[in-house]
């Protein structure tokens, strides 16, 4: 027998709650392992770029002194390619694709929570995804607030939503 709505009312705020806390946190994991590959490359990129242009002057004739700035932008390129500078990136992707993960989880057991037989399956449900989530939360390396920010005006543009969404420049 279906469970009352009312019954279930507390378990489906929290799957909900759930819900928003895995959407929030994928979305700022997905946006810092963005900016962690952006910067992974612009470390390397940059001073190879300027060690190349450098060396290329000295080539043509210019002052010794670019050869010096050619070897240490080289330097610079070589230790950030050498370090991994972009080594958070992966990890920021599997935090967020786990969150995104329980995210689809929590919704679904919303979604069935009427059709439960129990509180009890239900709170077991309910314990065992939140569960998961703090699991994925201690794993987790801490993200930058920056990224935490950029992630809130996506999902408030719509990012996360599944409704299709007219654009306003397009013809009806």
């Amino acid at each position: 027998m279906p469970l009352d709505a009312s019954i279930v009312e507390p378990y489906v705020r929290e799957l909900e709650e759930l819900y928003v806390d895995s959407t929030y946190s994928a979305m700022t994991y997905f946006e810092a392992a963005k900016s962690a590959e952006l910067l992974g490359k612009v470390l390397v990129f940059v001073p190879a770029l300027i060690s190349s242009m450098s060396g290329l002057l000295v080539a043509l004739g210019q002052t010794g002194r670019w050869g010096a700035v050619s070897a240490l932008a080289g330097a610079v390129a070589a230790t950030a390619a050498f370090l991994g500078s972009d080594r958070k990136a992966p990890s920021f992707k599997d935090s967020a694709r786990q969150f995104t993960v329980l995210r689809h989880r929590a919704k679904m057991e919303s979604n069935f929570a009427l059709s439960r037989s129990s509180t009890v399956d239900l709170e077991a449900i309910v314990r065992e995804l939140r569960g998961e989530y703090e699991n994925i939360v201690s794993k987790s390396e801490p993200t930058p607030n920056r990224v935490f920010v950029r992630a809130q005006k996506r999902i408030s543009s719509g990012a996360t939503s599944y409704e299709v969404r007219q654009d306003p420049n397009s013809a009806p």
